[in-house]
């Protein structure tokens, strides 16, 4: 049976940007990889801001509409509840019988799961289901959490932010630029799409100093906690496999093992990695840890610090797989581009060094192709990633 959807949304990470920002296209070459019969659009949501309120303003930008984040959140939150306007969305006639397929990076991944939690609970009373998002694709998805939160600033035992975010903001955007290779004097500040936070502040001083002696450092309704272990269990509790919806996670990896000891491992950035990303993944290999259980199971199975160490430098390769630390999830296994049959309402991940023959850290399954032209082949690689997924789409 074809699937319904005519519409697939691409969803950037943390401190992402969108179409016409930063000089750079956000999602390199796979909007132009994905092919027809698909429409394909590109998201635009807070860069910092958390899971619930990034779906709120994927929810309009779908539909259209004024962005609401709830009045009970919003109050709990101690923010604004409503924000921007958007009259020309992405899919006006989105609705059950033309539901959407949603494409997230890292944050973006929790985004999509978090928006179809919002729609099956008809959170807007506009009528929504779960029905309304036909797939989920997660690429290199922060689906459990990142240790790397707690590197940057967030407490170990609660997750929440330590450090004024007007610092973290601007180290972020300074980290951007040099991953980039954009010269300081001509980085440009994009939108970070705060108006919840600063009333509409168009002084970035003045608007920054409102975050720094806000409710949006001192809770948790930001996405530096929101990547956290802790942030994400939250999320997860919220969130529930619907039975008619396809997921799929393509996992990336640039950490290899070597031998430590006599029956030990270390795991080690990937020669190829982006020199950027070089000590967030070394952070993450061998460098992070927990006094105090982090979340509820922490030591064991799929919760033992070592399965966490191979990383992408942003997330853990067994974070990115499928949804495991609220509930168990039903899960369809490994296998995503050669499966002959994906079942709706189960998760399937494929690693894609092994599916696609190349390494991929996180900036390479987005616009970090294009920035390491020393590794022969990797755009071309990258390019492969979302032409086998919109066959994937196709088959189903």
């Amino acid at each position: 049976m074809a699937l319904k959807s005519a519409h697939i949304i691409f969803v950037h990470d943390f401190f992402g940007w969108g179409p016409r920002e930063f000089g750079l296209p956000y999602w390199g070459d796979a909007l132009d990889q994905i092919g027809e019969p698909f429409l394909v659009h590109e998201a635009k949501v807070g860069p910092v801001s958390s899971f619930h309120d990034r779906a709120c303003e994927l929810f309009v930008q779908i539909g259209g509409g004024r962005v609401d984040y709830g009045e009970r959140h919003s109050s709990e939150a101690r923010h604004a509840r409503y924000s921007r306007e958007y009259a020309s969305p992405f899919a006006p006639d989105w609705s059950e019988e033309k539901p959407v397929i949603l494409i997230g990076h890292g944050a973006g991944a929790q985004t999509a799961m978090q928006l179809q939690a919002l729609l099956a609970m008809d959170f807007w009373g506009r009528g929504t289901s779960a029905d309304w998002i036909e797939g989920v694709v997660c690429v290199a998805g922060a689906i459990n959490g990142s240790l790397l939160p707690y590197g940057i600033g967030c407490d170990r035992e609660d997750g929440r932010l330590k450090r004024k975010p007007s610092r973290l903001i601007a180290e972020s955007f300074n980290f951007l630029g040099m991953a980039a290779g954009v010269p300081s004097a001509m980085r440009k500040p994009f939108d970070l799409h705060l108006d919840q936070w600063t009333d509409g502040e168009e002084d970035s001083r003045e608007a920054m100093a409102r975050l720094d002696a806000g409710a949006f450092v001192a809770g948790e309704d930001n996405l530096a906690f929101d990547m956290t272990l802790q942030g994400c269990r939250n999320a997860n509790a919220r969130f529930r496999s619907h039975p008619g919806t396809y997921y799929l996670s393509l996992v990336t990896n640039a950490t290899h093992a070597r031998p430590s000891g006599f029956f030990g491992k270390t795991w080690r950035p990937d020669p190829t990695i982006h020199p950027i990303l070089w000590q967030p993944a070394l952070y993450q290999a061998q460098e992070a840890n927990f006094a105090k259980a982090p979340i509820v199971g922490w030591g064991g199975g799929c919760l033992a610090l070592p399965k966490w160490r191979p990383n992408d430098g942003a997330v853990s390769v067994v974070s990115q797989r499928y949804p495991f630390t609220a509930r168990e999830e039903p899960v369809g296994g490994e296998g995503v581009f050669k499966r002959q049959r994906l079942k709706p309402g189960r998760w399937y991940y494929e690693y894609l060094d092994r599916a696609i023959g190349q390494r991929f850290d996180h900036f390479d399954a987005v616009i970090g192709a294009q920035l390491k032209p020393w590794v022969p082949g990797l755009r071309d690689a990258h390019k492969e990633i979302y032409l086998r997924l919109g066959e994937t789409l196709r088959s189903l």
